[in-house]
Formats: C-alpha cells, structure tokens, sequence
C-alpha cells in the first residue's frame, strides 16, 4: 500500500503537467523484494515470506512530445530526445532545458520564462539587436546576414530539479551537426492523460485489494488470539 501510494503521487505529478511545456514523464519503478528465508538452527528451510515490492525510485522518459506550430520567432522545439538548452539561472547556476518558449531579457539576451539565460557554447548569453531574427537548424542565431551566437546544446544523464530543469554531471556539448533546431515551433508534454488515467485506476483497485488482504490477515490472527487465549 506504501508503494501503491507513491506509484499514485508519480502519476498525479504527470497528470498535472500533461500542458506542460517539453514536459517528461516519470514512471515508477519497483520490483518484487527478496525472500525473507526462515530457517531452524540447525539450518532447514521451514518458509518463505516475500517481502513484498520494494520502491526502486522514479525514472523520467524522455521521448519527444508533440510539435505544435506557433509562428512565434522566440520559440522553439529540439528535433532529439536527449539534447537540451544549457542556461544559467538568476542564482548563477548552470542547469538544461528543453523548454523553449523563450523570450526578451532586460538586457535583450534569451531567456527562459523562468528568467533563465540562454547560453552559447562559450557560456555567454546570447544578446539580441533590435530587429528580426532567425534560428537555423543547427542552432546558429542570425540578425540580418550576421551571426550573432550559436544555441549550446548538450547531451548527459540529465535528473529533474524542478521549473523544467535538469542537472547533468556528465554533459557534453553537442556537435552542430548532431541537432536540429525548429523555430517557430514548441515541444507539448509527452504525457498521454488516457494512458495516465486507466494506471490510476488499475493502482486503486490493486490498493484496495491489499488493503482487504491486511484486513483479513488482521481477522485471521484476531480469532487465532482467541482461540489460544480460551485454552
């Protein structure tokens, strides 16, 4: 029932960021925990006792979410599933990304809509002049026929740390020619709320019969109790 509860907070948590912008999914892992051998002293097996799933944490998958056209030059979506934005947080921290509705800063650099800083492969934010601009396929940022910066992209075992970003101990720069970058463009969640739903169905029906198993093990040892205390 510990388990089933957490498995339930796991799909809650897609549930509500089924709009989310490049959100991923977590799933729940767990597997059945190691037999508990009771033996006689003088070692004879006498039973089993499973010691039923054991929680193994959470996992994110991150295939793509669905593209949708906005029109909109400040977004964009990343045509792979494991490479994202490098950004610098309000508090200097260097996090990724994959969230790309972006937009003006103070200062006219990239931002994410938490405030974030784009960055370039050389860690600086990329500042735009007034006027159009355009984000080729392969990241490079151009204003008119100059080019202003380029989109650092990376690759890593990226782990959630909340506002869509994550945190790479491992990242690496992407190579120009191993991404491609769609403007105008913006990734949804890839969360499937039907699919999300019937699991929450089935994990409360599956709650509810080991919460009938606990109570007719309770039932069972209350008249056993009984039967050995009216001897």
């Amino acid at each position: 029932m510990t388990v089933a509860e957490r498995w339930m907070d796991t799909i809650s948590q897609n549930l509500a960021n089924v709009s989310t912008t490049a959100y991923k999914r977590d799933v729940f892992l767990f597997n059945e925990g190691l037999d508990r051998l009771l033996s006689e002293p003088g070692g004879a097996q006498i039973g089993r006792l499973g010691s039923g799933p054991a929680d193994k944490g959470t996992q994110t998958v991150f295939e793509m979410g669905s593209f949708a056209a906005t029109g909109n030059p400040m977004d964009l979506a990343i045509g792979s599933e494991r490479h994202m934005l490098q950004v610098r947080t309000g508090n200097g921290e260097i996090r990724y990304t994959r969230d790309g509705a972006l937009a003006l800063g103070p200062n006219r650099e990239l931002v994410t809509k938490t405030g974030a800083q784009v960055l370039d492969p050389d860690g600086n934010p990329i500042v735009l002049p007034a006027g159009a601009f355009s984000i080729s396929a392969d990241g490079q940022v151009q204003a008119g026929n100059q080019v202003i910066g380029r989109l650092a992209l990376y690759d890593g075992n990226n782990r959630k740390v909340g506002d869509g970003q994550y945190l790479a101990a491992d990242a690496r720069l992407v190579a120009q020619n191993e991404t491609r970058i769609h403007q105008g463009f913006i990734e949804g969640s890839n969360v499937n709320a039907i699919e999300e739903m019937v699991a929450m169905i089935k994990l409360n029906r599956a709650y509810e019969m080991a919460q009938k198993s606990i109570q007719g093990q309770d039932e069972s040892t209350g008249r056993l109790i009984s039967i050995l205390t009216s001897r």
